[in-house]
């Protein structure tokens, strides 16, 4: 046996195992501490883009079978499409739903105090579901969201879990052309 290559072999010191055990412990610690903010905040950002879908389906439904698309926010976290129907003279006979979803990933309507309007600017009170005319609001057979009037509308629709400002977000229309936008709080502004 050649004991002069032994030699020179080195094992793992004790100093090192503890070194090793000890960053590892550090990086999971952090790593709990974060976990549940990022799961949250995904949480909310899949819950957004749910209600996002929901009205694009919406306003996309209105224009392609030529009929009305009429939008019902139900607290706290439920949101309704009725097709308005008509008559062969173009009278409305009744409503039909196309389209319900219940908001996953504990999103509700919510406005949270404190927290500014979004950069658009379409809400002026501290409701979470704020359009400026009446309900019902509707999309129409051009794309355009209105309401009850057949006016014009912008509006805001604001989300979030119970107690927790970093799941923060809003949905905004742009009545014209009914253009959605996607925001979320990131702690000091609203991002798109």
């Amino acid at each position: 046996m050649d004991w002069g290559r032994y030699r020179d072999a080195r094992g793992i010191t004790l100093v090192e195992v503890l070194v090793t055990v000890g960053i590892i412990g550090v990086l999971a610690g952090a790593s709990m501490l974060v976990m549940p903010s990022v799961v949250a905040m995904t949480k909310a950002d899949s819950g957004a883009t749910q209600l996002l879908t929901v009205l694009r389906t919406a306003r996309e439904q209105a224009i392609t079978e030529r009929r009305n698309i009429e939008l019902r926010f139900i607290a706290p976290d439920r949101v309704e499409c009725w097709r308005i129907d008509v008559d062969g003279n173009g009278t409305a006979v009744g409503q039909t739903l196309v389209q319900a979803m219940t908001i996953g990933e504990r999103m509700e309507f919510r406005r949270f105090p404190g927290l500014p309007d979004t950069p658009d600017a379409f809400s002026a009170g501290p409701t979470p579901i704020e359009f400026t005319g009446a309900a019902p609001w509707r999309f129409t057979t051009e794309g355009s969201l209105v309401d009850a009037n057949g006016d014009v509308v912008n509006g805001s629709v604001f989300l979030g879990q119970e107690r927790d400002p970093s799941t923060a977000r809003a949905i905004t229309l742009f009545g014209p052309t009914a253009v959605l936008r996607e925001w979320s709080w990131n702690g000091r502004a609203w991002a798109e």
